[in-house]
């Protein structure tokens, strides 16, 4: 799922987005240490940010009927982009400011974290946290600022085998 960008601001989520099609989005780390992703979309020739729930075990949008929830946050985003492409739901963010329409929310065109190229630290990081448990991280032969980066908060981690993903906070 090229579309989930881990920790990431959300200047640099515009930065990702400018000059991408109405319908272009990506996930993220939310910076609000009291929700786990965030998505940020094209929408009305602009950028647009929302946070995606986590309650009892269901992904969705804010206020969004249950219906619409789903277990893991790539089904969701697949009944989300399924949506879009069909028009038989649609999601709205609500407007910036008095008196501004709501935002439509499309999710046509994910923005793939793939197409991008990721630091050297970055890549090791998510081939380690892959393959090693979290409390197997001090017996790691490395030493022990790479040790603490690698424990530094994530929320993803990416089995390739079957292409099931999982959300986890570490």
């Amino acid at each position: 799922c090229g579309w989930y960008w881990g920790p990431m601001s959300w200047d640099d989520a515009e930065s990702k987005l400018s000059n991408k099609p109405d319908g272009s989005f990506l996930v993220r780390d939310s910076s609000d240490d009291r929700y786990i992703l965030s998505l940020s979309f094209r929408s009305q020739s602009s950028t647009h940010h929302t946070r995606i729930e986590h309650y009892k075990g269901m992904f969705s949008f804010y206020s969004q009927p249950k219906s619409h929830g789903a277990a893991t946050i790539v089904e969701f985003i697949e009944k989300a982009m399924e949506h879009s492409r069909s028009g038989k739901f649609l999601y709205f963010l609500r407007p910036r400011a008095p008196g501004l329409p709501p935002a439509p929310v499309q999710l046509l065109f994910p923005v793939s974290r793939f197409r991008n190229m990721h630091s050297l630290h970055h890549l090791c990081r998510f081939q380690i946290l892959k393959h090693t448990r979290k409390d197997l991280i001090d017996r790691l032969p490395i030493p022990p600022r790479l040790k603490e980066y690698l424990k530094q908060s994530q929320y993803y981690t990416e089995y390739c085998a079957d292409d099931p993903i999982l959300f986890q906070r570490y």
